[in-house]
Parts: structure tokens; sequence; C-alpha cells
């Protein structure tokens, strides 16, 4: 069946938030204003809450408490609040079975997504906040079966728990995993093609003859992340670092561990941010 087909027959295809869409135009504008941007994220509860809450943490807490919108805008960064708006936009999006941790999902794609920023700053090839777009969306495909598949998603469940490959099993239950729906899902949503490709590519990125520098990203924060949540030193981590794809970026591994020592610091604590009710 094609991917046509599939979405198709869904009844309830998860939609861009019209707020989203609005921000995110406010974001790409060169000339955007900082008040502009303010009462837009306040006509969101959630997005508001967590603005705030971000901005009085204590990765970016400067003694003083912030109570606007405005304030927090000016203290945690122009781009650090569009990451922040689009991680939570995405994570209201969704409807997961109480079966599903959706707040372990999020918390783990918010920390690859803080990686692959940070390693991007050593990078040429990508933007840091268009890194962290991408990793944030990499696996929204994961939140698209648990939400329209739930029978599916169940089994697929299953076959992980008697040791199947996740990917291996949606392929057999569905006919694709989780990273062909997700692009299908980011090029219904009308995001530029960059991200469709850094979606679909992010599993395997050197089998592609021009791989999508966000899906390099993506791969190589994954392993960063898994390891520095095993408690893998960052020096220790860069020697073990698949040479294809630190060459395809041109990334310098050694210039690296500042990089993921930075990124690892206050991560817990802003994921957590990105999930609080």
């Amino acid at each position: 069946m094609s991917l046509d087909a599939i979405f198709s027959k869904l009844k309830q295809l998860p939609t861009m938030p019209a707020l989203l869409h609005e921000l995110m135009q406010e974001f790409a504008n060169e000339n955007a204003k900082i008040e502009d941007i303010a009462k837009k994220i306040s006509m969101d509860q959630s997005i508001s809450a967590r603005v705030l809450k971000m901005a009085n943490s204590v990765v970016y807490s400067r003694g003083i408490e912030v109570t606007s919108i405005d304030q927090a805008v000016i203290r945690i960064g122009f781009k650090q609040v569009s990451s922040l708006v689009i991680a939570t936009a995405l994570n209201n999006s969704f409807k997961t079975p109480k079966s599903f941790d959706k707040n372990k999902f999020w918390i783990d794609t918010f920390q690859i997504a803080t990686i692959a920023k940070s390693i991007a700053r050593e990078s040429k090839k990508i933007e840091p906040e268009t890194a962290f777009t991408c990793a944030l969306i990499h696996n929204i495909g994961e939140l698209l079966v648990q939400q329209c598949f739930p029978t599916e998603a169940e089994l697929i469940n299953a076959a992980v728990a008697n040791g199947c490959s996740r990917i291996d099993a949606q392929r057999e239950t569905i006919g694709y995993d989780y990273s062909q729906l997700g692009a299908e899902l980011v090029r219904r949503w009308k995001l530029p093609e960059f991200f469709v490709h850094s979606t679909e590519q992010h599993l395997n990125p050197m089998e592609y003859d021009d791989p999508n520098p966000g899906a390099l990203i993506i791969r190589l924060a994954i392993f960063v992340e898994f390891a520095v949540n095993a408690g893998v030193p960052a020096d220790i981590i860069i020697k073990r670092f698949p040479s294809s794809i630190t060459s395809k970026l041109e990334i310098d591994p050694s210039r690296l561990v500042d990089q993921i020592n930075a990124a690892s610091e206050g991560l817990n604590e802003l994921a957590e941010i990105l999930t609080s009710a």
C-alpha cells in the first residue's frame, strides 16, 4: 500500500497548529519585533507558561524573576524561544495512548535536539537552530503511529518486547517505518523540503548519494545522547565518532568535547520544562 493510500485512510491526521505557523513566519522574519512575538506567544497558555519557566530556570536565571513574555524572550534569546515554541506546539498536537510514555519520548527527543544544535556550531553545513528543528521532528512518525495506528502500535510494542527491532516491526505491521511516515507528515504540513529529507534519511543517511546535513547531525546526536546518558565521558565519545559522518559535516571531533559537555549541562531541566504540565 502506498503512503498516499495510508494517509488517505487516516481519520484524525495531526495538524500543525495555526499559531505555530504564524510564529514560524515571525521567527523567519529578520525584522520581527519582540513585542509582536510576545503578543502571539501570550495567546497560548501552555507555550507562555513554558517560556516563563525556562526564563526563570537555573540555566537562564540571573537572580531576578521574569514575569512577562517580553522579558522572557529577551532573557532566553530569540532563537531559543523559537525552538521552545516549536517543541511545545508539537508536544500538544498529538494524542497518544496511556501505554505510551509521551514524556519520555519528548525528553529523549529534546535532549537529542539540544545535542544536535551544539554539534552544528562546529559545522558550516547547517545552522544550529536548523539542526535543532531537524532533530526535534526526526521521530514525529512515532507519534503518528501511536495516535493513528493504535492497534498496530500495540502489536509493534509486543514484537519489540520479544526482541524484534522497532523499525522492522513497523515495516512488517504497517508497511513503513516511523521515518518514512514522519517524512510524509512533514511534507503534508508543508514544511521546507530540507526537513522532509532530514526526517526521511536520518536512520541511514550515508546510504544516500547526497545525504541531508540535518539527517547526518541527527544520526550523530542520537549516538552522543545514548553515550552521555550511559555515563560515557565526552573525550571517549568523540573517539568513537563515525568518521564518514563527521567528514561530510566537516567537523573536527576533537573540537566537540566542550560542545558535548555544554549540551549535557542543564539538559534534563530544559527537557522537563518542555514536558511539564
